[in-house]
């Protein structure tokens, strides 16, 4: 298991993004025979809400992730170039691959899928077309994922999130 995280911590959770970890509780469940840690999570798009993560779930653990640092990210989205997602032509087969990596949450496929999207964007754009709504609302999706986690790392605005990234992905608008 990783290092423990402590009281104060932000944390990347899943598709929940960038989370505080506001406190590590022991409770005895109703009805269980032994006592469970728990991490306590506030999100911080959503402080209203808390996420309660028992040190003992390593399925759920798996879900949390230290938060990259500024140079971790920059290599992080570099290496996305060189590990260029394809582009899917069936759009079904697209459209359930995109879905399955939007449902993970994983930073780095995120990134590739974002930069794929922004490459086929060029494509047809180029060609006088666009992308089509379904592509374009799973990018809005993937790059509101992405905006949730960077933004903070970075500390710039939500918006300026894609710029930074199609700017080291070497991609327009």
């Amino acid at each position: 298991m990783a290092e423990p995280y402590r009281i104060g911590d932000y944390v990347s959770y899943s598709c929940s993004g960038v989370c505080l970890v506001a406190d590590i509780r022991t409770d005895a469940p109703r009805g269980k025979e032994a006592p469970k840690t728990f991490y306590i999570l506030k999100p911080v798009a959503d402080p209203g809400s808390t996420i309660f993560v028992p040190t003992t779930s390593e399925a759920l653990l798996a879900k949390m992730q230290r938060l990259p640092t500024q140079a971790e990210i920059d290599q992080l989205i570099l290496s996305t170039r060189e590990e260029e997602l394809a582009w899917i032509d069936d759009r079904k087969v697209r459209t359930a691959s995109f879905q399955a990596t939007l449902k993970a949450c994983d930073l780095r496929e995120l990134l590739r899928l974002v930069g794929c999207i922004y490459r086929q964007k060029q494509v047809l754009t180029g060609r006088g077309k666009k992308l089509s709504s379904a592509d374009e609302a799973t990018l809005r999706r993937a790059e509101g994922i992405i905006e949730n986690e960077l933004s903070f790392v970075l500390q710039v605005p939500d918006d300026q999130v894609g710029g930074y990234i199609r700017q080291r992905l070497a991609v327009d608008d």
